[in-house]
């Protein structure tokens, strides 16, 4: 199996090995989780000389076993004789550290090379070699070793000397990965995705399971039996874990097995014994309890207790819990299809599990819901009869952003007699799970499926289209937009009626983002009841109408109840951050915009694939709080997604972003370059409100001599202030006029402007001109009037959030970012140590043993460092110095 993850760990061998003063750490952790494969690994990678010693467990009782086979990887004939001849008086604690000190005065005088020694399952050694290599850990300096070993857990004083590391389960990222190596390319996505959510990031495990997959299974053409079969990896972890319960517990266990999720009042009844049972079982961590909904904490441990079931005593529970959840609603009526599934008339269920499945999924139980969907499958293959309950599920897991898990589901549906309502509903669904996916419309795709189906279901053809048409607008493609509401619209009249609300929605999208005054709707305002009654898709198009519309606060608002009362729909969520950041920066209060960005990347990322939109969100984050080399990576990696995705609207909004922060710098050839490129990339986007790069061009033109070219954009904005008016661009007008004003009219022009900017009340737009007014008027000879203004400047920057641009308004001067040399300047020795341990990702008590200083000393020293640095947090620090 190709070794994955783990670079946290090898960097920490990789730094005791570099280490002058030697040392010993251990991992620790269970069976499978990785252990020996971290051991290869770093024998593999290693650049110091490193040799590996496999523990042999048979070899247990002979005492001195594993201390011989670690003195004989050393590689000298003085060290290995002396190994052959070396013997103990006696066990007793005493003789041992005695003997221990013996060998290492021996090895210090040897004058050997460095040396690493790695040792896979040193607690399986026999007990003496332990306390002996277990003494030497903690006194290995000058003697050239190192010791890098693994065990299960560390036992007894003696092995204190080592620095103990737990190894983590892998990341379902990591999984999934592994998943996919095991599988091969060939495998479903969604099956790799299901085997990855139950491995336990137990990478034997994943190994085993995958092994035991049918080749239809992983193509995904057969259902997978679930839970799953466990591996053998997972009997001892389970042996372990439940060999201490009671009897009543270990039979409460069995039952909260029975299913992924259970009812308390289901599994404990009136029961006291059985209540205090479960007590126990939530005590020691094998359960999870939430309200009146328990379930297995760990996948591994349920699938052990499940299929360690005798099957007839399995079957028979399965009957009496459908029994007693019989005519309930709830999670106990959602567990009744389950169990009634196993019965000999489990067919009848399979609705019923499809039901089950979809509204576990819209409740965010994704887990449960992709068992259900399985177990129907399992029972009846085809689904001909229940293809609108799997189509449901599907549609519900891909607006969760399940993108893989609902293709599965969708390739799945079989009818009897396809109509054409269905069809086109099924290849919308297929079209959004691609645009989702690709960030790309399917064109070929909406226009066959139209051209097939439309005229036998005018209203779905109109929903497609509308949905393609506000994807464009999104995108502020408005011709794509309004030739795809074009052909909606024909179908709208061809249905009768009143029209679909998406493509009303899609409507007010194409007019808000266009800015034409004469077709601008005019947005009531909702109430909170009638808010929280919209479909996501309309409060996500009535909010995009408000910004565009100049309409912040109103905007915020409706974006508020996408993500609070929509937790679940992940691709609902991340058109509304983006949307809620777009509404932030226009607004100009940068405070909101960075706690979009914070919140935002703190969503779930399985659930959202990289996309322009979002990179483009952590660029502007970057740039604005100074980031500049983390910045640019963010920059190149939106530049090739925008490309990808065939977004010129992000490519012009990250020249805008990049161009700006050049202008900040004083870097005005590459201002006037970046501007130029989001001038150029523009050219398709009628609205200037949208890119709003106009003023900061003409700025970049002024300050660079080219008063003709600054001009000429002039008169662009003017006439397009004609067409398209707004607040923004009355602003970047009024700006851009008083600098190119005569000097002897500058002065006037400027306070004009200023007072234009504050009767307004946006301050970064205030505070962006009053920099300009300062710098105007500090060429001109006024310096008591030019401080005034930037002072103003600085105080209304700090209120909008614009930190770099106080600064700058504060020093005068352009704001140079620091590199990592010259923060590492400002600190002392002692402190640039600690920081470039920080930055290599140590934690405080990893660098106190390090340096060999205590915990608290780090701690202090690190306060000192950040408030030198002017970092906020130690991942502050790090992204600083990296």
């Amino acid at each position: 199996m190709k070794f994955l993850a783990r670079a946290v760990e090898l960097d920490a061998i990789a730094r005791l090995a570099a280490s002058a003063a030697g040392g010993a750490l251990v991992f620790t952790g269970e069976h499978g989780i990785g252990k020996s494969r971290l051991m290869q690994e770093a024998l593999d990678r290693s650049v110091l000389h490193a040799v590996l010693v496999q523990t042999n467990p048979a070899e247990a009782a002979w005492p001195l076993s594993g201390f011989s086979a670690v003195f004989a990887s050393i590689d000298d004939p003085r060290a290995v004789e002396f190994a052959g001849r070396f013997t103990l008086r006696s066990t007793e604690p005493q003789q041992v550290f005695a003997a221990a000190r013996d060998l290492l005065t021996m090895l210090r005088g040897l004058g050997l090379p460095p040396l690493l020694i790695l040792i896979d399952d040193l607690d399986r050694m026999d007990e003496i070699s332990q306390t002996l290599i277990g003494f030497m850990a903690g006194r290995l300096a000058g003697t050239g070793l190192r010791f890098v070993a693994t065990a299960k857990r560390l036992g007894g004083d003696h092995m204190l000397a080592f620095r103990e590391s737990p190894l983590a389960p892998l990341s379902f990222a990591e999984a999934a990965e592994l998943v996919q190596g095991e599988l091969g390319p060939v495998a479903d996505a969604g099956t790799v995705q299901i085997l990855a959510a139950r491995s336990g990031g137990n990478p034997l495990v994943v190994e085993q399971s995958a092994r035991a997959l049918t080749r239809d299974q992983i193509v995904g053409r057969e259902a997978l039996v679930l839970p799953m079969r466990p591996p053998k990896a997972t009997k001892a972890l389970a042996a372990e874990l439940l060999d201490p319960l009671s009897p009543v517990a270990r039979a409460v266990a069995d039952d909260v097995a029975m299913a992924s999720l259970s009812d308390v009042g289901l599994i404990t009844g009136d029961d006291v014994t059985r209540v205090d049972a479960l007590e126990e079982l939530l005590y020691s961590g094998l359960v999870d309890v939430h309200g009146q909904v328990v379930r297995m904490h760990d996948p591994l441990l349920r699938s052990y207790l499940y299929w360690s079931l005798e099957p007839h005593r399995r079957r028979d529970r399965h009957q009496e819990l459908a029994a007693l959840a019989a005519g309930a609603d709830g999670p106990r009526g959602r567990n009744r299809a389950w169990h009634e599934s196993f019965s000999p008339t489990g067919r009848a269920a399979v609705g019923g599990l499809l039901d089950a499945a979809s509204a576990l999924a819209e409740d965010g139980e994704t887990d449960a819901a992709v068992e259900f969907a399985e177990r129907a499958l399992l029972i009846e293959p085809e689904l001909s009869r229940a293809h609108r309950g799997l189509h449901r599920f599907a549609s519900v897991l891909a607006l969760q952003g399940m993108l893989d898990l609902a293709s599965r589901y969708l390739a799945r549906v079989r009818v009897d007699v396809p109509s054409p309502a269905l069809s086109l509903k099924l290849a919308s669904t297929r079209i959004g799970i691609e645009l989702s996916r690709s960030h790309v419309v399917p064109t070929d795709d909406v226009e066959s499926s139209v051209s097939l189906y439309g005229d036998d279901d005018p209203v779905g053809a109109a929903e497609l289209l509308s949905m393609v048409s506000s994807f464009h607008s999104g995108r502020w493609d408005l011709e794509e937009a309004r030739r795809w509401q074009r052909l909606a619209a024909l179908f709208v009249a061809k249905a009768g009626g009143a029209a679909p609300a998406g493509f009303i929605d899609a409507s007010g999208m194409i007019d808000a983002i266009d800015g034409r005054e004469e077709v601008r709707p005019v947005a009531a305002r909702l109430s909170s009841d009638e808010l929280h009654d919209l479909p996501v898709g309309s409060l996500i198009a009535f909010a995009t109408v408000l910004c565009y519309q100049e309409r912040y606060a109103q905007a915020r608002r409706v974006v508020n109840v996408v993500l609070h009362d929509h937790p679940t729909e992940h691709l609902a969520r991340s058109w509304a951050w983006s949307l809620s950041l777009i509404n932030e920066i226009r607004a100009g209060d940068f405070h909101r915009a960075h706690a979009v960005v914070d919140n935002w990347t703190a969503e779930p990322v399985d659930s959202e694939p990289p996309h322009a939109a979002r990179t483009l969100a952590m660029t502007w984050h970057a740039l604005t709080l100074g980031l500049h080399d983390e910045a640019q990576e963010l920059a190149e990696e939106c530049s090739a997604l925008a490309s990808a995705e065939r977004n010129p609207a992000v490519l012009a909004r990250l020249s805008t972003f990049l161009g700006t922060d050049a202008l900040l710098r004083r870097d005005i050839d590459e201002a006037v370059r970046l501007l130029g490129l989001a001038d150029a990339g523009s050219v398709q986007i009628e609205n200037p409100g949208l890119v709003r790069h106009s003023a900061n061009l003409i700025e970049a033109y002024v300050l660079s001599d080219r008063r003709t070219e600054a001009e000429a954009v002039m008169q662009r904005l003017l006439r397009q202030q004609h067409e398209r008016p707004s607040e923004w661009l009355e602003l970047a007008v009024a700006r851009s006029a008083a600098m190119l004003a005569p000097d002897d009219e500058a002065p006037a022009q400027l306070a004009a402007a200023v007072t234009l900017h504050e009767e307004r009340a946006c301050d970064y737009e205030l505070g962006r001109m009053l920099t300009v007014q300062g710098d105007r008027l500090s060429r001109l000879g006024l310096r008591g009037e030019s401080e005034a203004a930037l002072a103003m400047a600085a105080a209304t920057f700090e209120r909008a959030g614009a930190t770099l641009w106080a600064r700058r308004a504060s020093a005068g001067e352009p704001v140079v970012v620091r590199d990592a040399d010259s923060i590492l300047a400002l600190l002392k020795a002692e402190e640039r140590v600690i920081a470039e341990l920080v930055r290599r990702g140590l934690r405080n008590r990893e660098i106190a043993g390090e340096l060999f200083i205590s915990l608290r000393t780090v701690e202090l020293r690190l306060t000192h460092i950040y408030r030198k640095v002017g970092a906020r947090s130690r991942s502050h620090l790090a992204s600083l110095l990296n």
